[in-house]
């Protein structure tokens, strides 16, 4: 008996941007990331709102679904290893803006000026949720730490009126 083939979910709204032009937009992120940190303008971190393409996940979000991507579009994304290494590199560098190092799960030894947690628990929530939906297994837990920390020193993972926390405490969506 021939087992049926897996359709993948795929984002056909009309307003999604495609796979092709949510690359680009996430390359210019990233090189616009490598810029900021190189030059040690963290603050430009914090100001920014990009999280959409810097770190897609499967909801919607102020752009409805343009952004939005479901499992047929991170199999093609992850397909992409120009696309997985910028995409892990921008994961890192969102968090190195915090004073966070990702391969090693804990602060900057010697944060520079601005690099210092922003009080964002949707950016991080966004990030992390992100790096899970890819498979990156190791920086979704180093965000976790991150997150855990964050929760064990008083930072509220609140926003809109939605707990956030249940990403990092093994709780579910609501």
């Amino acid at each position: 008996m021939a087992v049926p083939p897996v359709t993948l979910r795929a984002n056909t709204d009309p307003s999604f941007v495609g796979v092709a032009a949510l690359t680009a937009r996430h390359a210019a992120q990233v090189a616009d990331f490598e810029a900021w940190a190189a030059a040690g303008q963290w603050a430009q971190f914090h100001h920014g709102h990009y999280d959409w393409w810097a770190y897609p996940i499967m909801r919607s979000s102020a752009y409805g679904r343009a952004y939005t991507v479901y499992e047929a579009e991170i199999a093609q994304l992850n397909a992409d290893p120009q696309f997985v290494e910028r995409h892990r590199r921008g994961l890192q560098l969102g968090a190195l803006a915090w004073g966070w190092n990702v391969p090693t799960a804990a602060p900057v030894a010697a944060p520079a000026p601005g690099q210092v947690w922003s009080h964002w628990p949707v950016r991080l929530h966004k990030m992390a949720r992100s790096a899970r939906e890819f498979g990156y297994d190791a920086v979704f837990e180093s965000l976790a730490v991150y997150a855990k920390r964050l929760m064990a020193q008083g930072e509220v993972f609140q926003y809109g009126g939605h707990d956030l926390s249940w990403l990092f405490t093994g709780g579910r969506e609501p």
